[in-house]
């Protein structure tokens, strides 16, 4: 199984990403926040599909990704809201049939 991942950093700064294994991705935020970093949403399924999610999203939500000089993040506005996100995200799973469930609220490598 593969996964795509929401993110609140420590800041409230939201953000997104990929992993094949969430627990270990989940301790490298940890490491680099310096506490415990959650998981907000955890979507499992098809690595192609966690992939295409991932760079439609990189693609197509442009105007809302926080850049840093020129470089693109996997980080969104202050402006864009945790649920404008989740909603954005599940409206692309269902409408590209993206094979992704939510399987988790709230992870962190310390639940499991």
């Amino acid at each position: 199984m593969y996964y795509f991942y929401i993110i609140v950093s420590a800041f409230g700064r939201i953000g997104f990403g990929i992993t094949g294994n969430p627990k270990e991705r989940n301790k490298q935020y940890c490491s680099h926040s310096g506490g415990i970093v959650d998981f907000v949403f955890l979507y499992g399924g098809l690595s192609t599909h966690a992939k295409a999610l991932e760079r439609t999203i990189k693609t197509q939500y442009t105007d809302h990704i926080w850049m840093i000089d020129d470089w693109a993040t996997e980080w969104l506005n202050d402006n864009v809201s945790i649920e404008d996100f989740q909603y954005y995200v599940n409206e692309l799973i269902t409408e590209r049939h993206f094979k992704l469930a939510l399987v988790a609220k709230d992870f962190n490598f310390n639940s499991q």
